[in-house]
């Protein structure tokens, strides 16, 4: 550990107006760097790991956060001279007025301990108090006499953890000091705070997309299927896309679809739509009254928002093979496999639902050949790396074709892979996929 090592809050001394100036403008300058250092992720453990880094070694030898979460209190830490973290859960703080980070917590005020060469530190209100964990309580301990400072970490007028830093003999913190740690406290908290969110947010959101989809597809005798589902790269937005599949081995049916714009909103229409076409096929199958029952749900009680949807009836027939009776709301048209590698557009039309009352719906008929497979799918599909619908479309079934006797799990896994290939990484729309093959007697 470096014995000249000079911090940034560290004034010379004697002091005069030019050498002030100077130290004001260090500090000025490391918080404008250590702002941008903490917030440039919104990922919340590298977010911890930037604020650490941007504390060490410039503010102190040593620095802690602890976070609490719904399973205790994490702590991480950073010593100087090592290249990693090292971090440990612990159970919550006693908040009872010893415990140094209990302390912290309840009153939001910074406290400063000196640790003397004779002191013990496991002491109930020594450095144990601020350091709880072992491992780092060592690294401390090493610096004796150090000078351990407590700060809160206080965004949207919650203290949800602290900051706690270490320095070695020598350079113990002075009131400009604090004031600088203060600062840089006041910047990691909001970005920390930033990063919990967005991460609570993606959860909310992870669990509400996948509650709007079946948690696994059925078994149904004659017909494989699967499915893909994947958000928007970077987006904690919930989308619209959905599917579904449900009935009997003889006559069964499946609908996908995607739902206008994303949000809360566009969730909560996405679980009418799937529930209105589930509940509207219990009481006639026909693709035609599946669809004029979902547009009659949607229109005027969505505010503005409308979906495009495929709904499909499928029974078995004779020789092992499929009858898919399939309509259209305003959605790209599946595309038929033939088990030849033969690819071709099944001609079906209509009007997305939620747009003009009273809509007619023309299914089509399909027969799927044992081997034949049928692949509906959403426009982030044939939409993604900025081509045209026709582009898009035109190399999706280029690559149906070379996995029309690939398994059916491969192939929704090559259309996802290609999409986001296409994409260079960075999807601007969710997309699904659902396939469905006959799979013969």
């Amino acid at each position: 550990m470096s014995s000249d090592l000079e911090f940034v809050g560290r004034a010379p001394n004697p002091l005069d107006d030019a050498a002030m100036l100077v130290v004001a403008q260090r500090r000025a300058q490391f918080l404008a760097d250590a702002s941008l250092q903490v917030s440039g992720s919104l990922n919340l453990p590298h977010t911890v790991r930037r604020s650490l880094a941007a504390c060490v070694p410039h503010l102190a030898d040593f620095a802690q956060i602890m976070l609490i979460g719904k399973d205790g209190a994490a702590y991480t830490g950073l010593v100087v001279g090592r290249s990693g973290t090292t971090s440990t859960i612990r159970r919550h703080p006693d908040l009872d007025g010893v415990n140094g980070q209990g302390r912290l917590l309840v009153t939001g005020r910074p406290e400063l301990l000196h640790v003397s060469l004779d002191q013990d530190p496991l002491e109930p209100d020594g450095l144990v108090a601020l350091v709880p964990d072992e491992q780092m309580r060592a690294q401390v301990a090493a610096l004796r006499p150090a000078d351990v400072l407590g700060l809160p970490l206080t965004a949207r007028g919650t203290t949800f953890g602290t900051l706690t830093l270490a320095r070695r003999t020598g350079y113990g913190f002075v009131a400009e000091d604090i004031s600088v740690a203060e600062e840089l406290a006041v910047r990691i908290a909001l970005a920390i705070d930033a990063a919990r969110r967005y991460a609570e947010r993606a959860g909310v959101a992870t669990v509400l997309q996948a509650s709007l989809r079946p948690p696994e597809l059925p078994k149904l005798d004659g017909s494989l299927l699967a499915a893909r589902y994947r958000p928007a790269s970077g987006d904690a937005e919930i989308g619209g896309d959905f599917y579904d599949a449900w009935g009997e081995d003889d006559d069964w049916a499946f609908v996908l679809g995607d739902v206008s714009g994303k949000g809360v909103e566009a969730a909560v229409v996405t679980g009418q739509a799937r529930h209105t076409v589930r509940g509207a096929s219990a009481v006639d199958r026909d693709p035609a009254a599946v669809l004029r029952a979902l547009n009659t749900m949607l229109d005027g009680t969505t505010s503005g928002r409308y979906v495009t949807a495929l709904y499909g009836r499928v029974r078995r027939s004779a020789g092992g093979g499929l009858h898919v009776t399939v309509a259209s709301a305003g959605h790209p048209p599946p595309l038929l496999v033939r088990a030849s590698g033969d690819v071709e557009e099944v001609r079906v039309r209509g009007l997305a639902a939620g747009l003009v009352a009273g809509v007619e719906y023309t299914p089509a008929q399909v027969i799927l050949a044992p081997g034949d497979t049928l692949v509906l799918y959403t426009d982030g599909v044939t939409e993604a790396g900025h081509h045209s619908v026709r582009d898009g479309t035109r190399r999706l079934a280029d690559l149906l074709a070379q996995y029309a006797q690939a398994g059916l799990a491969a192939m929704v896994e090559a259309i996802e892979i290609a999409a986001l290939e296409g994409s260079d990484g960075m999807q601007r729309d969710d997309l699904a996929v659902l396939a469905l093959r006959a799979a013969g007697s």
